[in-house]
């Protein structure tokens, strides 16, 4: 097996869509064959041939090998599907978008995964390089195909790129020079035949590492350096809230209780941010986030004045803790990306104040006692919706104050409103998928924000 995709000649490539194009293209420019293939009909693809190279050659109906050397897979794609049987009977690779792009680079690379926060966290380093006015590109699960913009960069520049565990597992020599893992909590049930797979999807971004490089790992999950063993690289940088302890040879990065952000190592210590309530972000989580992002730009030679200023001057991300507007007193925030409960507690919990909370949407298998713990103890009301609100009812009846069901978002916020008083917050925080109503989260959350503009309405 090659140690460049890029030297087989032979390619089928799995799933037509953002990066299945991508990989399509970015091997036509190589001169390759390519067979790109979709289980969608060639009539529901019938605009995918307007995107593609002229050399692809394109096929709808079911994945096909041909006489392909290499497959490169949708993420789409679950492990555990059959149509991969072929593949590994005839001992054909199986390879994600992300190493045919890396293999295709000629630049410096850093990987950001976990469960939540890794999109944040890779924009946010994004706007750290730019502070500092390095070339750089943010891709990869955050949106953009890697494929699509290797080729535009050349030796000096960086590329940022978000890595989702469904890329993550088909990865057989990415080598980042800085890894980091935000979190990983459970999630993907309904993705992976088996919940171990997942969590070791997301560690292959840093088993694959050379010694030489540095990870980024949180200093409240001492398992997964446990975990990593020896092969974890030398060099680790943790990132936390408060006092972070360290062996030899690490680093940390961290908010400490009054939210100003410190740096140590063996080269010594100090501040690198003042006061994290000067930001535009909320929540501890954020603060995280954003340590977690510090020393991964600072790993690449950031320095720290940059790395403050791009914090500073840093949005927050739609549908992730967006504050939307305040309406007769009461505070509207859409954190619709909260499709677990790990990251909806993450949310709620930054939340200061009475709450309203409107959760729900598809149902995935996930532990949610926890999680209604942290409602019940927070919320004054529950407006739950979607496939899984009987089990939510269910849950939070006995615990929760007031509960009640809706059938739609817009009356769900409509619901809330009347249940919220003055001073306190409505916030969108379903803990699940949004695949049971919408189209995405970003869906919903924008249905989310257009439902509390026609209450701003109203009330003028």
């Amino acid at each position: 097996m090659s140690g460049n995709w890029l030297d087989y000649e032979r390619f089928a490539v799995w799933g037509l869509g953002t990066s299945g194009k991508a990989a399509a293209n970015l091997l036509a420019r190589r001169n390759k064959q390519v067979v790109a293939s979709d289980t969608r009909s060639k009539k529901a693809l019938r605009a995918v041939g307007e995107h593609l190279d002229e050399r692809v050659q394109w096929v709808g109906g079911g994945n096909v090998i041909g006489d392909a050397e290499v497959v490169v897979t949708s993420p789409g794609l679950r492990p555990g599907l059959q149509v991969f049987d072929e593949a590994r009977t005839r001992g054909i690779p199986v390879i994600s978008e992300v190493e045919l792009a890396f293999d295709a680079s000629r630049s410096q690379w850093v990987g950001i995964t976990g469960t939540d926060g890794k999109t944040t966290t890779t924009s946010l380093v994004g706007a750290m390089l730019t502070a500092a006015g390095r070339e750089h590109v943010v891709a990869g699960n955050i949106g953009t195909a890697l494929c699509d913009v290797v080729d535009d960069l050349d030796d000096e520049a960086v590329v940022v790129a978000e890595l989702s565990a469904n890329q993550l597992w088909s990865c057989h020599h990415l080598q980042v020079q800085t890894a980091a893992i935000t979190n990983i909590a459970e999630d993907h049930l309904d993705y992976f035949d088996d919940f171990a797979e997942y969590p070791a999807a997301k560690l292959r971004l840093v088993r694959l590492q050379s010694q030489d490089a540095t990870t980024v790992l949180p200093a409240g999950d001492a398992s997964l350096r446990a975990e990593l063993g020896e092969e974890c690289p030398e060099r680790v940088t943790y990132f936390g809230i408060g006092a972070v302890e360290l062996r030899d040879g690490d680093a940390a990065v961290f908010f400490d209780a009054r939210g100003v952000g410190r740096w140590r190592s063996d080269e010594g210590q100090g501040v690198w941010f003042d006061d994290f309530s000067e930001t535009s972000l909320i929540g501890p989580h954020n603060q995280l986030n954003a340590a977690c992002a510090a020393a991964v730009a600072h790993s690449i030679g950031v320095g720290w004045e940059a790395i403050g200023s791009g914090l500073l001057q840093f949005s927050p991300l739609p549908h992730r803790m967006q504050p939307v507007s305040i309406v007769d007193g009461v505070r509207y925030i859409d954190d619709s990306k909260a499709t677990n409960a790990h990251a909806s507690q993450a949310g709620l919990r930054g939340i200061d104040g009475a709450l309203v909370v409107i959760a729900g949407g598809r149902d995935k298998g996930l532990a949610l006692e926890a999680w209604a713990d942290e409602v019940a103890r927070r919320a004054d009301a529950v407006i739950v919706l979607g496939e899984i609100k009987e089990r939510m009812v269910a849950l939070l009846t006995g615990r929760a104050g007031t509960v009640m069901t809706a059938d739609s978002l817009e009356g769900a916020v409509r619901m809330a409103h009347k249940q919220a008083r003055p001073g306190s917050t409505v916030v969108l925080s379903p803990a699940c998928s949004s695949y049971d109503m919408f189209a995405s989260y970003k869906e919903r959350g924008r249905r989310f924000q257009q439902a509390v503009s026609t209450l701003v309405t109203r009330s003028s």
